[in-house]
């Protein structure tokens, strides 16, 4: 009889052929995950709420309701089936009709939405199990929650998307969704050491996931691996439930950016060491060239966005509550209240155009690699770290992904990021594929 009590530390393709063969049930999966939740929770507190027994029953009824299971991980079922029985965490402030959905904060403490949001409601429907809700700094901004870093309990795993990369670290579920409006989800999968894909803006609706700035808001996707975020995927932008490793010769263009100074010795070495690694492996690899003090300006143009539109999104709150409100969501509203429409939209027209100018350097080339955070994860009390590495990509809307690539002087993780175009969000994991391998040594 197997050991199902260390499943958790495997990624779910991994145990495709147990799977198949009988020797291990999804049931298995998941009280193995639960148990290192027993364990674990006290210490990394990943989880704004978190209920087994409510979480088995919910298991026993999804396994009921398909009792005719198709195994999607041996690829011989269609994608609407691809999480039968698999738990997944979510971010808090994605609404949840069986459990409460507090953003983050204390301004809305016991509150408990009346429907799902859409991409719960498509999660149940291919057979998901919710795991709980999983900590998010407030509103999703940077005011942070008390979840830690499973790597070294002195760190932060990042933000905003704090519970879900560390629960996802740690083997408490083998994905979990975050969102992204700076660097919400791919910082945090670097820091945490899983991988983290954002997907093109807009190619998720997120009709029931709280605002923080809509014309930058995207929904966020980590795993263990990117074979399992082919399984997430499949379900949420209807790609194949595997992913296929490209096998042509693919063309990576070389951009550590405009700030490319503020990273640490650590990451800047690693990054140099991918392109060396990829070239090795015949991957040819070119610089392209950005114009930085436009690509650095879009930067600083997600802050305004974001400031501008969270201000007006949370203005209510803040007017009725302002002392249940961290010090860092007030400082953000009070300040997108002095920006101007004339100024957002001018910020606004500065990202479409990076967004035509990234269109246009790519043409000849199938991703971009760069940072994927500044380096190792800070020190709690330094904050959830800067999203100075992915608010561009934010910014004009493009997918990213981040890979594990090893650890740092102090034992930390770190990650280094893929980006493309719009719309090539499949070929960007294909890419994943191919590569995680190589990055991880």
């Amino acid at each position: 009889m197997a050991d199902t009590s260390a499943l958790f530390t495997k990624t779910v393709t991994e145990l495709t052929g147990q799977l198949a063969t009988g020797e291990i049930t999804r049931r298995d999966i998941l009280d193995s995950q639960l148990a290192r939740i027993a364990a674990r929770e006290p210490v990394v507190r990943a989880w704004a709420s978190h209920d087994a027994d409510q979480v088995l029953s919910e298991f026993d009824s999804q396994m009921q309701a398909q009792s005719v299971l198709h195994d999607a991980l041996a690829g011989t079922s269609d994608a609407a089936r691809a999480l039968t029985g698999l738990a997944i965490g979510i971010k808090d402030i994605i609404d949840t009709a069986q459990m409460p959905t507090q953003y983050g904060s204390a301004a809305y403490r016991g509150y408990q939405p009346a429907t799902d949001a859409a991409v719960i409601q498509r999660l149940k429907a291919a057979g998901a199990v919710l795991m709980g809700k999983t900590v998010t700094t407030e509103f999703a901004h940077v005011h942070a929650g008390p979840t830690v870093n499973p790597h070294s309990v002195a760190h932060t795993p990042g933000g905003s998307s704090s519970g879900s990369a560390a629960a996802v670290a740690d083997g408490m579920v083998a994905f979990a969704l975050g969102s992204q409006t700076g660097g919400s989800t791919i910082r945090p999968a670097a820091f945490c050491g899983v991988v983290g894909f954002k997907p093109t803006y807009g190619r998720i609706g997120l009709e029931g996931v709280l605002p923080l700035s809509a014309s930058m808001d995207t929904m966020g996707l980590m795993a263990r691996s990117v074979d399992d975020l082919g399984l997430l995927s499949s379900v949420l932008l209807g790609h194949p439930a595997r992913i296929v490793a490209t096998t042509y010769r693919p063309r990576i263009g070389w951009y550590p950016g405009p700030n490319a100074d503020e990273a640490t010795s650590d990451a800047t070495d690693r990054l140099a060491r991918a392109r060396a690694q990829l070239s090795e492996q015949g991957v040819d690899v070119v610089t392209v060239k950005l114009p930085h003090g436009d690509f650095a300006a879009v930067g600083r143009s997600n802050r305004i966005i974001m400031a501008y539109e969270a201000a007006r999104q949370h203005k209510a709150i803040y007017l009725r509550h302002p002392d249940l409100l961290g010090a860092s969501t007030v400082k953000l509203i009070e300040f997108g209240l002095t920006v101007t429409p004339g100024q957002f939209e001018q910020e606004l027209r500065q990202s479409e155009r990076c967004r035509a100018l990234f269109q246009d350097a790519m043409q000849s080339v199938d991703a971009l690699l760069t940072f994927s955070a500044p380096g190792e994860a800070p020190l709690l009390e330094d904050g959830t770290g800067a999203s100075t590495f992915n608010r561009i990509w934010t910014t004009i809307g493009s997918p990213c992904l981040t890979l594990p690539a090893g650890k740092g002087r102090t034992g930390l993780p770190l990650g280094l990021q893929l980006v493309a175009v719009h719309g090539h969000d499949y070929a960007l994991l294909q890419l994943g594929k191919r590569f995680e391998g190589i990055f991880s040594t």
